[in-house]
């Protein structure tokens, strides 16, 4: 199968033009106008606006909250916003332009269909042709009411995320295909509701005077300015017929040749000496690459001291919020200070920094370096920088642009273009005592691309459960390892041991999937839980394997909580994890859809994972662990039932699975049976909230968990009929900072082979010591895409 199959690439088109509609192609946002003027007004709708921007709310809310707002029957909005909507002036010409030149224009809107082709059908004067397409929201009744009455109507979002229509999820399929047969993505927009589809993109157009702008200069993400579609239909031309290249920006180049030719060359002098006409600047790319470090210092104070202090002058310096002792010092504290300004700031006099090492001497010279004018400069630490003052300096990839700071003589960094200092910073014994490290970027940050997980051609497809992995800030020392000492006189240090377990099972087993089910960060040896979590994806990110995690009890017990950790993971190379909808309780609810093999953009397996929180919020009256919440349960039933149609579409057998930490009440249910090692009593929470029963009114396969690091077994339940119904997995403990000390117990993953043609799931462990070649317990769970009992069990 190819491209051909994505509905655009029908006519093997040289680009696509993704866009928003409202604020974009119209002069006006019909959902603004509508608010302001039949709803609430524009007063509360900014203020909803600024606190999507600035992440106090999400814009699904926002926008939700907005047109609930409007009472007004939906066909008489519609008759009033075809009297008072106008198009772009130079949009209609882009539109047959397109038309003619076969460039699809793809519709991405958080309004509603309806609204957007009434609006198009007067404004055009006529039905939209075959080369448009709308994605958008829909409209439905409220409350059974008839949606042409007062207080009818509102919103059905197009999708569950916390935008309500995440406009990348459109965009991603495309981006995916291969290189010779991708075409130019480009995409316009405006307001905080193209925020998904900014970074998805090739070419970003954003309007002048708009959130979309503030959003891109705030997170250094390059764009192109425009005012009128006459500028955007400038550039497109140029692209098309070749007069500018159509710019292979795949991965890591943002903007390509556009950017770096037309705006090295052009707007940076222009800028400087206004070398060009003022008519020629409408269709010129803006861009705003970022920031490029100047210096860099340690403040060190005492608490003792009366007058001393930690923080360097704010105007100047940005402080990196990680004690260097790790807050361990009696009385002291330091902290690294980083100097950045945007590159179109710079000063002639300005230095950038292009080299930093740490070194109790001078770095030495070299053949290359000798020849250098640069000298290197000492600061606290043992730190060495080059600086210079040379012209374009700030446009090489190895200028230093971000500088951070990690724990350990094993600390990794999983971000690209990152690279971690191969000593320790030499402040004093203690930071070398606790390797306190620096990490540095070069270059522009590239763009993440988001990973498609997809069946392979052979129709197989192999996910890996690490359960508790257990990692800290550090080496970690081991807990009840077996054996003691893998080699006589080897000492176990936990995190290594861990690791190596871990890489080598990714290369000997391959999977294309891994699922992180808690725990990887051991919250009370991980003072700095960042260097923990890099290193629980850096083996998978090495790899190129895409992976998707939550989290367990223990997660968030150091420095950072969940929301942030999440952050961090949402901006690492090849993950999929997801914060999930605000509204719902817990951090990582959400779903990945792997799809069907070849370029069909069909889902063949959905994982559904969930947070299952940490201890009980009732102890008196139920010890232990906390329990998943109906928030929780009602968003996986809704998004199980809406996804029920998409899913039939799907010409083989689609099936379901769900991950956890904290294991379900139904783990305890001695009466069924269960394959595997049950050694320690299971610590599910004392109150049961229903989840198992909603798990198999949707038809999920098998649910697997963590959490409990000596049980590993996976336990059949049965429906009232007595015929099979969910398979209840553990993936047993992988973590050596973890316990494991119940009767020699050895430390395992678990694997879930799926082969889709007859629809069958095979799960087995793999050990790290003793028989490490065997498939432990291995056995068929699933056929013909249905929950199977083993041979001979009743």
């Amino acid at each position: 199968m190819g491209s051909t199959t994505l509905p655009y690439m029908k006519t093997n088109p040289k680009i696509i033009f993704f866009t928003d509609f409202d604020g974009t192609i119209t002069l006006q946002d019909s959902n603004d106008y509508m608010t302001d003027n039949l709803g609430y007004g524009v007063e509360k709708r900014r203020a909803g606006n600024l606190a999507v921007l600035e992440g106090r709310m999400s814009f699904r809310d926002s926008f939700s909250d907005m047109l609930a707002s409007v009472k007004t029957p939906f066909n008489e909005c519609i008759r009033i916003l075809q009297e008072k909507m106008k198009l772009d002036p130079h949009f209609v010409e882009f539109y047959y332009w397109a038309k003619e030149n076969n460039v699809p224009i793809v519709v991405l809107s958080s309004g509603m269909v309806p609204v957007i082709q009434s609006l198009f059908e007067t404004l055009l004067g006529h039905k939209i042709d075959s080369h448009m397409y709308i994605v958008a929201n829909e409209v439905e009744s409220r409350d059974g009411k008839d949606i042409n009455t007062e207080g009818g109507w509102q919103i059905k979002f197009h999708d569950e995320s916390h935008f309500g229509h995440d406009k990348s999820r459109e965009i991603k399929p495309y981006a995916a295909l291969p290189d010779n047969e991708r075409p130019t993505l480009l995409y316009a927009g405006d307001g905080v509701s193209d925020l998904s589809a900014a970074a998805e993109t090739d070419l970003l157009f954003a309007k002048k005077g708009h959130d979309l702008v503030t959003y891109c200069e705030r997170e250094g993400m390059p764009f192109t300015l425009f005012e009128t579609w006459e500028s955007i239909l400038a550039t497109t031309k140029d692209i098309e017929s070749g007069k500018v290249s159509i710019k292979k920006v795949r991965t890591a180049v943002q903007l390509g040749i556009i950017t770096t030719i037309v705006l090295l060359l052009v707007l940076l002098l222009d800028n400087r000496v206004k070398l060009l006409p003022a008519s020629i600047h409408g269709h010129l790319p803006t861009h705003y690459p970022g920031y490029v470090v100047t210096d860099v210092t340690i403040a060190s104070c005492s608490s003792i001291g009366l007058f001393s202090k930690c923080r360097l002058d704010p105007e100047r310096w940005t402080r990196i919020e990680k004690d260097l002792y790790l807050r361990t010092g009696w009385t002291s504290s330091a902290f690294l200070h980083v100097e950045r300004k945007k590159e179109e700031e710079l000063l002639p006099t300005d230095k950038v920094v292009v080299d930093l090492k740490i070194s109790r001497l001078e770095p030495t010279l070299t053949d290359e370096t000798k020849a250098d004018t640069e000298v290197w400069e000492q600061r606290p630490g043992g730190i060495w920088l080059k600086r210079t003052a040379q012209r374009h300096a700030s446009d090489s990839q190895l200028t230093i642009t971000a500088v951070d700071v990690l724990f350990g003589a094993d600390a990794v960094d999983p971000r690209l273009n990152w690279e971690v200092k191969d000593r320790p910073l030499m402040l004093d014994s203690r930071t070398e005592e606790l390797e306190t490290r620096l990490t540095i970027r070069r270059g522009t940050p590239p763009k993440n691309k988001l990973p498609v997980p997809r069946i392979n051609d052979n129709g197989r497809f192999k996910i890996m459960q690490l359960a508790d992995l257990h990692l800290s800030t550090g080496l970690g020392a081991c807990r009840d390892a077996v054996p003691a000492e893998l080699k006589p006189g080897q000492k176990c240090d936990a995190d290594p041991r861990t690791l190596d377990f871990v890489e080598r099972l990714l290369d000997e087993e391959k999977p294309d999937l891994v699922v992180l089910t808690g725990d990887q960060v051991n919250g009370e040896t991980a003072a700095d839980a960042q260097t923990a979590l890099f290193k629980s994806v850096k083996l998978l990110v090495d790899r190129q394997i895409p992976y998707a995690a939550i989290f367990g009890n223990h997660d968030d017990e150091g420095d950072l909580k969940r929301a942030q950790q999440m952050a961090i993971l949402e901006e690492l190379p090849y993950s999929l994890s997801v914060a999930g909808p605000e509204e719902v309780d817990g951090v990582g609810n959400y779903i990945v859809e792997v799809l069907g093999h070849g370029s069909t953009t069909h889902s063949a397996l959905t994982l559904y994972l969930l947070d299952t929180h940490s201890y009980s919020p009732d102890e008196r009256q139920f010890r232990g662990y906390d329990w998943l919440k109906p928030s929780q349960i009602g968003w996986f039933t809704s998004t199980a039932e809406g996804l029920k149609k998409k899913h039939r579409e799907y010409t083989h057998i689609h099936m379901n699975m769900a991950f956890i930490h904290i294991p379900l009440p139904e783990y305890r249910e001695t009466n069924n049976y269960y394959q595997g090692s049950w050694t320690e009593a299971p610590t599910a929470p004392g109150f049961n909230s229903g989840f198992m029963d909603a798990l198999e009114k949707e038809d999920i396969l098998f649910v697997s968990s963590g959490h409990d690091h000596v049980n590993d077994y996976c336990m059949l339940d049965k429906d009232d009929n007595g015929k099979p119904a969910l398979w209840m997995c553990y993936g047993g403990g992988v973590g050596f900072g973890g316990y494991g000390g119940y009767g020699g117990y050895v430390r395992r993953v678990r694997f879930f082979d799926f082969d889709m043609g007859p629809g069958r799931v095979v799960t087995y462990k793999r050990l790290e010591h003793g028989d490490t070649e065997a498939r432990i317990d291995e056995m068929m769970i699933v056929d013909g895409g249905a929950v199977k009992a083993p041979v001979g069990v009743a």
